[in-house]
């Protein structure tokens, strides 16, 4: 199978992540051409958004050499935002890969076509990772049957459990004392991740639990929105202001990063992490709980959402919310009660023994290769 693929490497933004994770998959079987497509912000470069990949896999993904003039494919695949509506390609059939976080499809999202002209292709489809996601496709107009749903995956060589010990030896580097309790959120400080519940609930619970701690890795070099935004928004709260949460006591035990990490780096601090806590509101597949997951950690997320694609008891626990649409777009409300209450009552100072357990289901169910194997079958199943 040839493919030529349109998109993002190089970065840490979430799609050039997942597109160079597929491309190394892909090109064990198919034949692999690459065109770069601009990124998405003037600012983004692969020096300070650094995707953290290794030399070896950075050298072989920037080594695909572009497509010959006129030359044909069977798959173009698009990998970039805004999506790439262009019914313009040189191939059999047209995949563009895209997510719908909010289950709506506004304008912004897409350039070079409307889905009102692509609905009626018979050679254009739609990858999206979640069927929270596929449903804000089908609310745009593009038909079932031509939307694919294939989730996201982890890489088991770099995500995976690590030893007591090691464990013990990071967390002395990070000058943590090897009886605490770590909750952890990396990711973007956007009002869909919904970091400042999980502030919220770590205040409440800080006051009777003394050996608690908070990790949050912000992603302030791709969308700078540091973490000081959510303390103030929460300070200045009423709800600040009848419980008191952000205090000098609380705010010792929080550590915040915001430099680019590499890929052990972030490994390391999933490694340390005894819960894994994702309130969001809203995600088109929320990958990060999964590679948590994948070095053992317990995950604590949002139920009814995208990640109910994903969600076993082995994992963790959910949050409860309520849903609701907002100026044509959908939100989840996590439930800050019910998070308080997981973490108090079910994962707090209690045994965790399914480490291994959570590891295994992830690496059996979600590894790049079983994932990318699905993206195949489809692309197969579209040629014929």
């Amino acid at each position: 199978m040839n493919i030529l693929i349109e998109g993002w490497r190089g970065i840490n933004h979430s799609f050039s992540l997942v597109n160079q994770w597929q491309i190394l998959e892909l090109s064990k079987s198919c034949d692999i051409f690459f065109n770069d497509v601009p990124f998405a912000s003037e600012k983004w470069n692969k020096k300070k958004n650094f995707s953290g990949l290794e030399k070896n896999l950075l050298n072989f993904i920037n080594s695909i050499s572009n497509p010959q003039k006129n030359q044909m494919h069977d798959i173009t695949y698009r990998i970039s935002f805004p999506f790439n509506f262009n019914n313009q390609f040189k191939s059999k059939i047209l995949f563009v890969f895209g997510n719908c976080a909010h289950k709506v499809l506004p304008e912004s999202n897409y350039i070079n076509g409307i889905p009102d002209e692509l609905k009626n292709n018979k050679d254009f489809f739609i990858h999206t990772p979640s069927n929270w996601c596929k449903e804000g496709f089908l609310n745009a107009g593009i038909k079932d049957d031509q939307i694919v749903v294939i989730p996201h995956g982890v890489n088991e060589k770099t995500f995976h459990v690590v030893s007591e010990d090691e464990k013990i030896k990071i967390r002395k580097e990070y000058g943590i004392e090897k009886d605490a309790f770590i909750l952890t959120n990396i990711g973007a400080m956007t009002e869909n991740k919904g970091v400042e519940i999980l502030i919220a609930a770590y205040g409440i619970l800080k006051k009777k639990i003394d050996n608690l701690k908070l990790i949050l890795k912000d992603q302030s070099n791709l969308f700078e929105i540091k973490t000081d935004y959510l303390f103030d928004k929460l300070r200045n709260s009423q709800f600040n202001k009848k419980y008191n949460l952000i205090n000098e006591n609380m705010m010792r035990d929080i550590k915040i990063i915001s430099k680019n990490l590499n890929l052990k780096e972030i490994k390391d601090l999933y490694s340390i992490t005894d819960c894994y806590v994702s309130p969001y509101r809203a995600e088109g597949f929320n990958l990060t709980p999964l590679e948590a997951a994948a070095c053992g950690s317990q995950i604590v997320i949002t139920k009814g959402g995208c990640t109910d694609d994903y969600y076993n008891p082995c994992l963790g626990f959910q949050i409860e919310s309520s849903e609701k649409k907002v100026d044509d777009k959908y939100f989840l409300t996590p439930n800050i009660d019910s998070l308080v209450n997981i973490l108090e009552e079910k994962v707090i100072n209690k045994p965790d023994n399914s480490k291994m357990e959570r590891s295994n289901y992830v690496v059996k169910n979600f590894s790049w290769d079983k994932v990318v194997s699905k993206l195949k079958e489809e692309f197969r199943n579209k040629l014929k």
